[in-house]
């Protein structure tokens, strides 16, 4: 059961017409009793809306339970999330890593050690060598854990370069969910520079040159979705559930995409987990078991609005076909059991 809310506490229901909703009004939303690949009698089918309910699991210790407590929520809604993990984070905990795989829930990297360092990885300006160093320890220590290889990754902090995008390619990575489109965060936040804030904003294949411009890139590119601020968990809990709603609606009227984030340490009281001196009071402030309420409040609103769970190794870029053919590198694998990527490309 969901921990209970006094009156003070409550998040207003929404309901959903058509003169209030998260679509285009020109667009017609697939009936939600409709399968998949069946047909709408006598009526317009509108593209599916793709709500990828995703997880970044930073080296904080003590995190873990919040993890645990996030997953049981996924179980009873029923919906699956990529989890990216921190190299260290999978070394630590195993297990848990596991039971994510196990419960069907698609499992990605986000650096070595980010989330416990006073100085962060920063894929933007770090060498080359450095990078994949990090890259390296992180998938081996996911695949070490999960018996599966990582083929999709999140940049710590969304700090990434074109640098990293050649040694995801290298590393036979499939997916990216870093380039912080249509977002700054004013000094709030981690993403405090705009090289890439005109990046398309729906999944696209990157140019090696420049990732603002699309590109025939092996790597499909994910980025988190953004109104200037970022849709997480950290935002919901400041904004409230109103204010992040017109943020949803913003975004639905111009992307089928909503890429949504949120950390295992949100779900902890604070002064059970262990944090770098750097990090943000703010951010600190509010963590706890309740906002396990606020995901599946979240969670039960997107579906309702028509929205379908989505993993990222789903995701296809629009305007793939237009595009040279994917080229996957895959030499070096020091294991055969990676990700099978479905769907049409």
């Amino acid at each position: 059961m969901r921990p209970h809310r006094t009156s003070q506490q409550a998040l207003p229901r929404i309901r959903l017409n058509p003169d209030h909703d998260l679509t285009d009004r020109t667009e017609h939303t697939r009936p939600a009793s409709m399968s998949q690949h069946g047909h709408d009698r006598g009526q317009k089918t509108k593209p599916a809306k793709h709500f990828y309910f995703t997880v970044d699991c930073d080296w904080i210790p003590g995190s873990h339970v919040g993890l645990e407590s996030l997953l049981k929520s996924c179980d009873r809604i029923g919906i699956k999330a990529t989890i990216f993990f921190a190299g260290r984070f999978a070394e630590a905990y195993p297990d848990l890593v596991r039971a994510c795989f196990d419960r069907g829930h698609q499992l990605g990297t986000h650096g070595w050690a980010h989330g416990s360092l006073e100085e962060d990885e920063d894929f933007r300006i770090a060498p080359y060598e450095q990078q994949r160093q990090w890259i390296r320890q992180a998938t081996d220590a996911v695949e070490k854990a999960a018996g599966v290889r990582p083929v999709v990754f999140r940049a710590p902090n969304l700090w990434i370069g074109e640098t990293t995008l050649q040694i995801l390619e290298e590393e036979g990575y499939r997916c990216d969910s870093s380039v912080p489109a249509l977002r700054f965060d004013m000094g709030l936040g981690r993403v405090h520079y705009a090289k890439y804030f005109w990046a398309p904003r729906d999944p696209y294949r990157p140019s090696r040159m420049n990732l603002n411009h699309i590109g025939d890139s092996s790597v499909l590119e994910v980025p988190p979705s953004s109104c200037l601020f970022p849709m997480n968990l950290a935002m919901l809990r400041t904004l409230g559930f109103r204010r992040f709603q017109r943020m949803i609606e913003w975004i639905g009227r111009r992307s089928r995409h909503l890429v949504f984030y949120c950390h295992p340490s949100e779900f902890v009281f604070a002064e059970a987990q262990c944090f770098p001196q750097n990090m943000s009071k703010w951010n600190q402030k509010g963590m706890g078991p309740a906002n396990l309420s606020l995901i599946e409040d979240l969670l039960d609103y997107a579906l309702a609005a028509g929205y379908s769970a989505t993993q990222m190794m789903d995701a296809t870029a629009d305007r793939l076909d237009l595009r040279s053919p994917i080229v996957l590198r895959t030499e070096g694998f020091p294991s055969d059991r990676t990700y099978r990527e479905e769907g049409p490309q």
